[in-house]
């Protein structure tokens, strides 16, 4: 019995001191944080089996990492609104989306956040374009009403950018963030038309804020991620002895 009731005290100042709101204004929190190097150190002891497993891939998969697939005129780096290596990647997107859409594709869109790395000028490595685009991002082919691509625009004029072909034409009043041109094609936006758009699934989820990619009536999975669009384009452009290079096209403008 005199064990029920001391616990059931315990119980009861437990519950006094969290629930009474003049404790709770009284309670402190203290943390501490330090700095983790990830080094070598992280690797002891070391797991012997997995040490086996990735000696006997490793040498395989650097010799693959190490192909050369091209080579670049120049160094292209990405950044907003527009840069060498964004405008490569996304309009590579929209011309491997071109050949396997029957209906065509109107404009491509990826994501800067995306592009993780610089390509170096000269040789192109298999690594390279891995360290540029290391997420399993997908490609689809999404078809969107011309009112949500409408909204698409207005969010990324209110807020950031992110990288769209060079069938995009896009003006932007910097002070107040609104359209002052849209063009797709050359032409303006119709609400009532369906446009083509190819694009990454990461995206489509509503990822990094494009929401307006949820509104789409349908969506067509490639199977193909992003990066091997890239490879592709990369790969056609060394067959037919062309070096990798791009442009900044003012495909969008802030003006006062």
């Amino acid at each position: 019995m005199k064990l029920k009731i001391r616990a059931f005290l315990i119980l009861y100042a437990v519950l006094f001191i969290f629930y009474s709101p003049a404790s709770a204004q009284e309670l402190r929190f203290e943390w501490k944080g330090s700095r983790i190097l990830m080094d070598s150190t992280l690797n002891k002891p070391e797991e012997l089996k997995v040490k086996e497993i990735i000696g006997r891939y490793k040498p395989l998969m650097d010799s693959k990492m190490q192909q050369v697939i091209g080579a670049s005129d120049k160094e292209m780096r990405s950044g907003r609104p527009e840069s060498l290596l964004s405008n490569f990647a996304v309009d590579a997107l929209h011309e491997f989306a071109q050949k396997r859409s029957e209906g065509g594709v109107d404009f491509a869109l990826t994501n800067f956040g995306g592009i993780r790395a610089s390509l170096p000028a000269g040789d192109v490595r298999l690594y390279d374009i891995f360290s540029i685009f290391p997420f399993e991002n997908y490609v689809v082919i999404l078809d969107l009403e011309g009112r949500s691509v409408r909204k698409l625009f207005e969010s990324f004029a209110r807020n950031r950018v992110e990288a769209f072909s060079n069938s995009v034409r896009l003006i932007i009043d910097e002070e107040d963030g609104e359209i002052e041109e849209l063009l797709i094609n050359g032409e303006k936006v119709s609400d009532s038309k369906i446009y083509r758009v190819a694009t990454i699934d990461f995206l489509l989820s509503g990822g990094d804020n494009v929401v307006a990619l949820k509104d789409a009536v349908k969506v067509e999975e490639t199977g193909a991620l992003i990066r091997d669009a890239i490879i592709e384009k990369i790969k056609m452009q060394t067959a037919a002895g062309e070096k990798i290079s791009s442009a900044i096209t003012g495909r969008v403008k802030y003006e006062d």
